[in-house]
């Protein structure tokens, strides 16, 4: 019986590692290539926050009151980029574990393209 319950237990950690969708993958290679200390990253949470098309980023300059005449020739709904929010918790430059929470932006295939901290 034990035997049974192991390799259940086995076969659903494999099927959740498989299941890994496309931003998480790329978090987790960012991770693993960018970090000074990869082994020490615990994910929190990875939300996609958005998908930001020329529509939005239209409206996002006339919010912010600037010119947004680069877009003007654009298709409206032509996908720009994902923004996703991104809490871990990683050792930082001293050596101690800090809660991060960064909104990371990905283009059409996932790579990361940019990122920034939120202010806490």
């Amino acid at each position: 019986m034990k035997k049974v319950l192991i390799s259940l237990l086995v076969l659903v950690e494999l099927v959740s590692c498989i299941k890994e969708n496309p931003v998480e993958k790329s978090i987790a290679n960012y991770v693993q290539t960018n970090f000074k200390d990869p082994s020490s990253y615990e994910k929190i949470s990875i939300k996609i926050l958005d998908t930001i098309t020329v529509a939005k980023k239209i409206k996002i300059y006339e919010d912010r009151g600037m010119s947004h005449t680069q877009f003007d020739n654009e298709p409206k709904d032509k996908f720009l980029y994902y923004t996703v929010n991104h809490k871990y918790r990683a050792k930082n430059s001293f050596g101690a574990m800090t809660v991060y929470d960064d909104i990371v932006s990905m283009d059409k295939n996932y790579n990361i393209t940019g990122s920034h901290r939120v202010n806490e």
